[in-house]
């Protein structure tokens, strides 16, 4: 039976994995795209020679663009923070409360006056630039998103001389069904750490059936979605974004991370889906 299952979860895995699958939760659709998979438990699980690396990674086509853009302008981060001057301190991630969410602005380009950068909120990515000057509270920044997306407005803030704060407003550019936001954000470093968060061996070691056999749903996909969270991805779903942004640890980075996934992490993932897809009709099985 393990095996049958077993060969069922890794077609499902391949299937289901890619960032629209990240953050399934009962009664929580915001932001995904529901598909419906046909399987057959048939399946001789010696025919599955699949390589889950590469085909969870490149399931749903090329990385998205916008994921694309964010690595490509943290790219330029390191330019700037080789600088001997006041910029190569105000560069970098900027995090904090934005409303009920949890907002990063990563400074990525200061120079000659011209500032680029992004935001990550809520599972979306926005480009911003603009403008800086000095003035006597610290430096002002104006920057604007593209406005090509009804939800665009425009950045103000000023980061404190001693590079301790950014504090300001959004404002934005359409008021209906909008809200302007203050905010106060400090900045962060963002590095992979598979050892933080409560399951941290889901990215240290591989599973076992004894490890999320005995577990809940609930469970299983918060194990799941915590992968998810320590390579800084962005959920669009309500309740796994307000759940793991509570936790100091978590930064949000980015809108498209399957191929920063690790082999374990991709095997892992598999093995809890495959619990987490059939608890229900396996039900006796796990000795409930």
């Amino acid at each position: 039976m393990k095996t049958k299952l077993l060969s069922l979860a890794l077609i499902v895995a391949l299937i289901g994995c890619s960032e629209s699958k990240v953050e399934n939760k009962e009664n929580s659709t915001e932001g995904q795209n529901k598909e419906t998979v046909n399987t057959d438990a048939s399946v001789d699980a010696d025919k599955l020679q699949l390589d889950l690396v590469s085909s969870i990674v490149t399931k749903g086509g090329a990385k998205a663009a916008d994921q694309v853009l964010i690595e490509q302008m943290l790219s330029n981060v390191s330019e700037t923070k080789n600088l001997t001057t006041w910029e190569s301190k105000a560069v970098g991630n900027w995090v904090g409360k934005f409303g009920n969410n949890k907002i990063n602005i990563s400074l990525t380009r200061i120079k000659d006056g011209k500032v680029e950068g992004f935001s990550v909120c809520a599972g979306n990515f926005r480009k911003i630039e603009g403008e800086v000057s000095l003035k006597e509270n610290g430096y002002h920044f104006t920057m604007n998103e593209p406005g090509n997306d009804k939800y665009d407005g425009s950045f103000d803030f000023t980061i404190d001389p001693d590079f301790s704060v950014m504090f300001g407003t959004w404002t934005p550019f359409k008021k209906e069904g909008n809200t302007s936001k203050k905010y106060e954000l400090n900045q962060k470093e963002f590095a992979y750490n598979a050892t933080i968060g409560a399951y941290p061996n889901t990215s240290t070691k591989l599973l076992t059936y004894e490890d999320v056999e005995n577990l809940m749903p609930d469970e299983l996909g918060y194990m799941r979605n915590e992968i998810y969270a320590r390579h800084g991805y962005s959920f669009k779903n309500k309740e796994w974004r307000y759940e793991f942004e509570q936790k100091d640890w978590y930064l949000p980075m980015g809108v498209d991370i399957r191929d920063q996934l690790t082999e374990i992490e991709i095997e892992n993932i598999g093995l809890i889906y495959e619990y987490e897809s059939y608890f229900d009709e396996y039900y006796d099985d796990y000795g409930r």
